[in-house]
């Protein structure tokens, strides 16, 4: 969040990453309105002020707006693999892309992906999970 006066030698609140805190910190230099450089008045280290609300903040937003819930994912994806049997999830079982697993606590889902020889990424209604398999 930037200060209604963006002037140098002003106060303001953002977190450092020396005291790892959010402490405050006074404005040392400035390029037009934008805030260049702030100093902690803890610790007096400088760093350049990286905004709240600024570029990140909004790739972020934008990727949860644009992301599809896991639900509707879950939904596409049993769809997909309907016609394959059920598999009772066990830590000790071999699976492939595609297999459709009955989870004790999770419930029905649909392996995504086998990150490594003994994980798997599997999607459930929930959302998305690694377990540990082939153990």
């Amino acid at each position: 969040m930037t200060p209604a006066a963006t002037v140098v030698g002003t106060e303001l609140r953002a977190r450092c990453s020396t005291c790892k805190r959010t402490q405050t910190h006074v404005i040392t230099s400035i390029s037009g309105k934008r805030i260049d450089q702030i100093q902690c008045k803890i610790c007096s280290k400088a760093r350049k002020y990286r905004a709240q609300d600024g570029a990140e903040a909004k790739a972020k937003r934008r990727l949860q707006e644009t992301a599809v819930p896991p639900e509707v994912m879950w939904k596409k994806l049993m769809d997909a693999s309907s016609t394959k049997k059920t598999i009772v999830y066990s830590f000790d079982k071999q699976y492939q892309v595609h297999d459709l697993i009955n989870h004790d606590t999770f419930g029905l889902g649909v392996v995504t992906s086998l990150p490594g020889p003994d994980k798997a990424r599997v999607a459930f209604k929930a959302g998305e999970l690694l377990l540990i398999c082939n153990r």
